[in-house]
């Protein structure tokens, strides 16, 4: 399979598109993907991106122009194209082509996101197993995951150590604190402890500690309508973990996709519509991954809160699309 390559600098033959046959393309599109991959074999890649592209206008529907356009982004890196049209190849196949499933996976590696990278390439192995492009793929996979959990267990060491210095008096600690009195309602008590832990964790430099103390402190000026500090508290939670969480792990994905929803909500009652409605695509974002056709309960309530939004803008219309899209 001599169309496939590992590495991350541009090859130097040119990759091999696909030159498979699809029901149902016309004659013009097949002919702009013949000029694609011409100039694909010119190494003209951005060329060849054009002529796929307008061959995908004319049939979006044909598996092969997608592949062959991700093949062309991948020789150019530009990988978030080339996964977004890997991940179309695969889903508009007929039948199983390891060419796709080997463009996907390659993609979301080269993106960091070694974890779906293994997903995709396990689907792959799964429905085309023997080629061998896929398991070499797999082995640099593998070693991609496994300094990933290298990586995570020595911060996690390290945020342990930290906390055992710090004693009771640490931003753990004092967080747990102010939680047990936002549960009891004391809610101004709360607020002065998770100041307390915010300070103890920058010292430290304990950055999830800080996050912690810092989500639940939104929560409490959510709760007493302090809607301006509260955007406050929630817009550093999101600066936050932008920098210190990764989006190839689901679960602080999904945190950021919570703590951007609940920065949309305060601005929401804070009376800024405009960044609200930003906020809230973000976290829907977040929350599908970038693939609109997930359907999740969160990504529905968060379409919820853009439609309430619209509303109060004044857009009843765009509020009923919106709207329609969460059911």
């Amino acid at each position: 399979m001599s169309h496939i390559f590992g590495c991350k600098q541009t090859p130097d033959t040119p990759p091999t598109t696909s030159d498979e046959d699809s029901s149902g393309s016309t004659d013009d599109a097949d002919m702009k993907k013949k000029k694609g991959n011409r100039a694909m074999g010119k190494k003209k890649y951005p060329k060849a991106i054009k002529y796929y592209s307008k061959a995908i206008k004319i049939d979006p529907k044909n598996a092969t122009y997608r592949l062959n356009r991700a093949i062309a982004n991948s020789a150019l890196e530009l990988w978030k194209d080339a996964e977004a049209d890997a991940a179309e190849a695969v889903d508009l196949s007929d039948k199983p082509n390891s060419k796709s499933h080997y463009q996907l996976a390659r993609a979301r590696l080269r993106r960091g996101r070694c974890l779906e990278a293994r997903e995709a390439l396990r689907i792959g192995i799964n429905q085309c197993p023997g080629e061998t492009a896929l398991t070499q793929l797999g082995k640099e996979i593998d070693r991609a995951v496994a300094e990933l959990e290298a990586k995570r267990r020595k911060e996690d060491e390290a945020e342990e150590a930290k906390c055992r210095e710090a004693g009771p008096g640490g931003a753990k600690a004092l967080t747990n604190q102010a939680r047990s009195l936002y549960e009891a309602g004391r809610l101004e008590e709360a607020i002065s402890l998770l100041q307390e832990a915010r300070a103890a964790a920058a010292k430290t430099a304990a950055r999830r500690d800080e996050i912690s103390a810092l989500s639940l402190l939104g929560k409490v000026q959510m709760r007493l309508k302090r809607w301006q500090d509260s955007a406050d508290s929630w817009q550093l939670v999101v600066q936050m973990e932008t920098e210190v969480f990764s989006m190839d792990n689901h679960e602080e994905r999904e945190a950021l996709s919570n703590a951007s929803n609940n920065l949309g909500i305060a601005l929401k009652n804070a009376g800024k519509l405009k960044e609200a409605i930003d906020a809230m695509n973000s976290a829907y974002q977040l929350s599908t991954n970038g693939d609109d056709k997930v359907a999740t309960y969160q990504s529905s309530q968060i379409l919820q809160n853009v439609s309430q939004c619209l509303l109060a803008q004044g857009k009843p219309g765009d509020a009923r699309g919106v709207c329609s899209r969460a059911m």
